[in-house]
């Protein structure tokens, strides 16, 4: 196991220590506005994603439809005029783009441009099925209660397109303030030109969503950086407020594992069962692991050292140690101030080593019948650097050669990780907005275990980063609510990442 280098931390802090009088020298953009109208916006927020959870778009089948209409209409109130693109029924995707005075001097200007090209804010309007036990409420009723919006896609992640569109508003109100019209006049004090795009299909891989959009619709997505989630919530870690921002996701690899037995009379047991060999490669499979160090888990690692106490310290350094489950720290119970924070040491454990979780095995055909054969599904999240070819033979790997002669491994999903530089302005810009807020936050960079649209994104050249800015209780865990029961985002929530994405966007993309 190596340790992170020098080089590594001294290129993520020179992003993620920049203040807000570094960034933001005449003060932050939001404190120039309206603070009836801040609040007012912040507040519609959380109404637009009260609507948004109420269009029901769980993917399959996805419906995405349904929100895009609401999201059609809240952009229309703002005068604007959306686009829609529908390319499979039902499977509905938005667009809308308000104009900075760069396009509007020369409208053959490179969307990528590095000076002047455009800034995209991007969201999935779809949602995981919610039929776990357990919720308290109706998960698509979007309920507000005890200062919360609850309901399926609050975290994931309708919520932040709310938030997404709360800044639109802002800039929308910047025009007609000045008596321009947000549809066809450049935006006062905008010099980049805004994209807020909403696609479909994003929880089953994008191929019917974003994927299509960008190959029919490339200007709903062309830009010289790219905004979705998710990165800027608060994490609250051994009493500092951590604050990552997503530079880079893990890609995926699903296996269809067959394995052979011999058929027989359940009362004469013995080990040519294929469910027992199959419980054998659960559980060989399912061990952590060595970490395995990449430049972004490393600039991370080094920033947790450099931030957080002694004892947290060593129970990183612990968790940096562990290769098997009998040396792991257990997670479970234990308050977020206690060490490391549970939600921050479960991300870390996965986002540090390519992983293997298997999660569907069927086997046997009557209750006294030794089975000849079982199945097996195995998710596996890799690393940036982690091939197809390196994800198949790290799975044969840990099958081992004494089960291999009983084993067919078929590859189904691969997705590759992605990966962008650690060293770009909007994430110094996104850093200064929170730090301008909480003196206190320690600004990070993460690799997400999950795959986002980033995938699609991000491989056709637009440097895609995860940032969907919230401030959160320390004892509201919020990375257990994707895709978790009572999914739920705070009303205080919304409005501060309204405020923090509004001074980001200007602060890129203003004057």
């Amino acid at each position: 196991m190596s340790s992170p280098s020098d080089s590594e931390a001294r290129l993520s802090s020179s992003q993620f220590a920049a203040t807000a009088a570094e960034r933001f020298p005449n003060g932050l953009p939001s404190a120039s506005l309206d603070p009836a109208l801040l609040k007012k916006i912040g507040a519609e927020a959380s109404q637009d994603l009260v609507q948004l959870i109420r269009a029901e778009s769980v993917n399959p089948p996805g419906n995405e439809t349904r929100a895009a209409k609401v999201l059609i209409e809240l952009l229309k109130r703002e005068g604007l005029e959306p686009e829609f693109y529908e390319p499979i029924p039902d499977r509905g995707n938005v667009s809308v783009r308000l104009r900075g005075s760069a396009s509007a001097a020369n409208p053959n200007l490179d969307p990528r441009d590095r000076e002047n090209g455009a800034l995209l804010l991007f969201a999935h309007l779809d949602v995981v099925p919610a039929n776990q036990d357990g919720w308290t409420v109706n998960p698509f009723e979007g309920v507000v209660k005890e200062g919360y919006v609850w309901g399926r896609g609050a975290v994931d992640m309708k919520g932040a397109l709310a938030v997404q569109v709360g800044v639109i508003r802002l800039l929308c109100a910047r025009a007609r303030a000045a008596g321009l019209d947000p549809v066809k006049d450049p935006i006062p004090g905008l010099r980049r030109d805004i994209i807020l795009t909403a696609t479909a299909d994003e929880e089953t891989g994008g191929e019917d969503g974003i994927a299509l959009v960008l190959r029919d619709r490339k200007h709903w997505l062309d830009a010289a950086v790219g905004l979705t989630e998710a990165g800027g919530m608060t994490i609250t870690a051994a009493g500092r407020r951590i604050y990552p921002l997503q530079v880079a996701e893990k890609g995926f690899a699903r296996f269809n594992i067959t394995v052979s037995g011999r058929w027989g009379h359940a009362s004469m047991p013995d080990s040519d069962n294929a469910l027992l060999r199959a419980a054998q490669i659960v559980e060989r499979v399912s061990v952590p692991g060595p970490v395995q160090f990449v430049k972004e888990n490393e600039a991370l690692v080094g920033a947790l050292r450099a931030a957080l106490p002694e004892q947290a310290i060593k129970r990183l350094e612990r968790l940096l140690a562990e290769t098997s489950f009998s040396d792991a720290i257990p997670l479970n119970n234990e308050a977020p101030t206690a060490g490391c924070a549970p939600e921050l040491l479960r991300a870390l454990r996965a986002v540090l080593r390519d992983t293997f979780a298997p999660t569907i095995i069927a086997s046997g055909i009557r209750s006294n019948v030794l089975p000849g054969s079982a199945t097996l599904t195995v998710d596996s999240r890799i690393l940036p650097g982690t091939t197809r070819e390196q994800a198949q033979a790290n799975m044969l790997e840990r099958i081992g050669a004494d089960l291999a002669p009983f084993v067919t491994a078929e590859l189904t999903e691969y997705g590759h990780a992605v990966s962008n530089p650690m060293d770009h302005e909007i994430l110094g810009i996104a850093s200064a907005a929170i730090r301008a807020r909480d003196s206190e936050a320690i600004l990070m960079p993460a690799v997400a275990p999950y795959a986002t649209d980033a995938k699609i994104t991000v491989p056709a050249g637009i440097p895609t980063y995860g940032f969907s800015p919230y401030l959160l209780d320390p004892k509201e865990r919020f990375m257990e609510r994707f895709h978790g029961v009572d999914e739920r985002v705070s009303e205080e929530a919304l409005a501060w990442g309204v405020e923090v994405l509004y001074d980001v966007t200007m602060g890129y993309a203003g004057e």
